[in-house]
């Protein structure tokens, strides 16, 4: 089978294409015939080194396709299924497990794989994708959607009504958070370092788009009559984001972190936190639950996933396009389709 390979860390082109055999599952695994995989901020740090991953790799755990072989156990799920996959697996029988918090299970181990024409899974990762939803989408449901959704509803418990800020709103995880948001019921203010994608970003539902800067904190509470945002949803974990967006954060606020764009630390002072009675909190994952929940948002219509697919063989190119912040959506990798081109 051909796959993208990482043999060293760096930039894009330490991707290389290969012939690698065909897995086998094993106990408990399933092996999927790869119709998509989505690329997010996870695959850039291992390929550049900012987390330690033993190679050589296949990377990618945005995972979509049809089950094409069962290992032994295996009893949810048939041949001939469309399934999509969670970021990690789980051992499926430990008490967060069987609570429905696998996200404490002690063998919960992180996917990959997905950057191939076929890539074994753990069945305890995966769900059936709905009728009518294409695998493209449903790659990308647990991670770009879910995430968000993990966030707000289960981290800040948001409730309808309340105000939303989402920054790095423009980009892959921040444009689906942003619709999950007004999902929701809330009044979704985005902030985005691309002033281009207003327009997009109000078509998928934003109220108010401002553009970050030095008084973008100002913006904000113009937006909310002073008030501030009741909760940020902090997609980019940038110090200079940070200083603006917690400035923007109403009283008694919550201030979830996501993802980091960059390794330098976030700075705050305790009094302000204190101040304000702030909670400042991380989401960090999917749970099942979550990840079932986003594919019906999917399905339903109520989230439509923006994808930018690119040939498994133009992964280079996807790659430099994600680092230079080119991508519409979320970058998908289509094992199937030709090289020389993406849409």
């Amino acid at each position: 089978m051909r796959a993208a390979v990482l043999t060293r860390t760096g930039g894009p082109n330490a991707m290389t294409i290969a012939e690698l055999d065909r897995p086998e599952p094993g106990p408990g695994e399933v092996l999927v015939e790869v119709a998509a995989c989505g690329m997010c901020g996870h695959d850039q740090a291992d390929r550049s080194g900012l987390l330690s991953i033993p190679l050589p790799a296949v990377l990618g755990h945005e995972i979509a396709g049809t089950v094409v072989a069962v290992g032994p156990g295996v009893t949810r799920f048939a041949v001939g299924t469309r399934v999509a996959a969670k970021q990690f697996g789980t051992c499926g029988r430990c008490g967060p497990c069987a609570n429905g918090d696998e996200l404490r299970c002690a063998r919960r181990a992180f996917l990959y794989g997905g950057f191939a024409e076929y890539a074994v899974l753990p069945q305890s990762a995966l769900l059936p994708v709905p009728p009518g939803v294409h695998l493209a989408e449903a790659a990308i449901a647990a991670c770009a959607v879910g995430t968000g959704l993990q966030a707000l509803r289960r981290i800040a418990r948001v409730e309808p009504g309340e105000t939303v800020l989402v920054t790095g709103a423009g980009g892959g995880l921040g444009l689906h958070a942003v619709q999950v948001a007004v999902a929701l019921g809330t009044r979704v203010l985005a902030l985005t370092g691309d002033p281009d994608k207003t327009e997009r970003l109000r078509k998928y539902g934003a109220a108010h788009v401002v553009t970050t800067g030095d008084t973008a904190w100002r913006d904000i509470l113009d937006a909310t009559e002073g008030r501030g945002a009741d909760v940020v949803l902090d997609n980019t974990g940038h110090p200079a984001v940070f200083r603006q967006a917690f400035r923007a954060l109403a009283h008694a606020g919550r201030y979830v972190l996501t993802g980091q764009v960059g390794g330098e630390p976030i700075r705050v002072h305790p009094a302000f936190v204190f101040a304000k009675e702030a909670v400042i909190t991380g989401s960090g994952s999917t749970l099942m639950t979550t990840f079932a929940d986003a594919l019906d948002l999917v399905a339903e219509g109520r989230v439509r996933p923006l994808v930018t697919a690119y040939p498994l063989d133009d992964v280079v190119s996807a790659f430099t396009d994600l680092d230079e912040r080119r991508v519409t959506g979320r970058a998908v990798l289509i094992p199937g389709s030709r090289p020389g081109g993406h849409r």
